[in-house]
């Protein structure tokens, strides 16, 4: 399956957000622009992969949601560090009390992030994987 257009991504994102947030207050519109600003953080600093790519390293799309937490990125960073997961850019946005991260990990590193984001009070999605889905 090819990668995910950036149109996808973002509708996917913001979806998946949506629900993660849902009955806490949170418009959909606040949602919709704190996923646009770290899409685009990221595109910024971190050129998507190509296909090729993405498949040879195995790498994964993740959003991390976290209630009330404007330090989401920098505790993220200092977890996956102390497990032993090297992170590049991770794009941070946040609305009323919820911070989003994204960022791209490598896919074995899955379970570090997955303890990572439990031991925060965090909730992981997996946004896309290296086939893009």
């Amino acid at each position: 399956m090819p990668p995910a257009r950036p149109d996808e991504l973002h509708r996917t994102l913001v979806d998946r957000v949506a629900r993660r947030v849902e009955g806490r207050g949170v418009s959909r519109a606040a949602v919709d622009a704190a996923v646009g600003s770290v899409l685009a953080a990221l595109e910024r600093e971190v050129p998507a992969p190509r296909p090729a790519e993405a498949s040879s390293t195995g790498t994964l799309l993740v959003a991390v949601t976290a209630r009330s937490m404007p330090d989401l990125a920098s505790r993220l960073r200092g977890a996956l560090s102390r497990a032993g997961v090297q992170v590049g850019d991770i794009g941070i946005a946040s609305s009323g009390l919820h911070s989003v991260a994204t960022l791209r990990v490598s896919a074995s590193a899955r379970p570090q992030l997955e303890t990572a984001a439990g031991a925060l009070g965090a909730t992981m999605t997996v946004v896309a994987d290296a086939e893009g889905r």
